[in-house]
């Protein structure tokens, strides 16, 4: 399984995109998790975090593979995928943005099914 977390920064002055994205993502969390089936994704889970007037979107995610979700996500023709890139594009610094590959992870989540 792959586990990343995603910090991306927010661009200034775009915060309110930044909430209407996490608002809108929060409003169909029903309908995002039934496409994450096709992503072969387990997990997302959607943290903010405002230092010194900078706003942050962490993304926790837990897939089969990280390329194989990416690809199929980017390419996906489903209006909730188009909209919640739509919304990265608007609000979402690329340059100040990183992503960290987890070390260690541990899950009982074959359990809980």
């Amino acid at each position: 399984m792959d586990v990343q977390i995603y910090k991306l920064k927010v661009i200034q002055g775009k915060e309110s995109i930044a909430e209407e994205w996490l608002t809108f993502l929060a409003d169909n969390k029903r309908e995002a998790e039934k496409i994450l089936g096709s992503e072969k994704v387990y997990f997302e889970a959607y943290f903010k975090e405002i230092v010194n007037d900078q706003m942050y979107i962490y993304l926790l995610m837990m897939c089969e593979d990280h390329e194989f979700a990416n690809k199929i996500a980017l390419n996906s023709t489903h209006e909730l995928d188009k909209k919640h890139f739509k919304y990265m594009g608007d609000c979402i610094d690329r340059e100040g943005s990183i992503i960290l590959n987890s070390l260690v992870s541990m899950d009982n989540l074959k359990d809980k099914a």
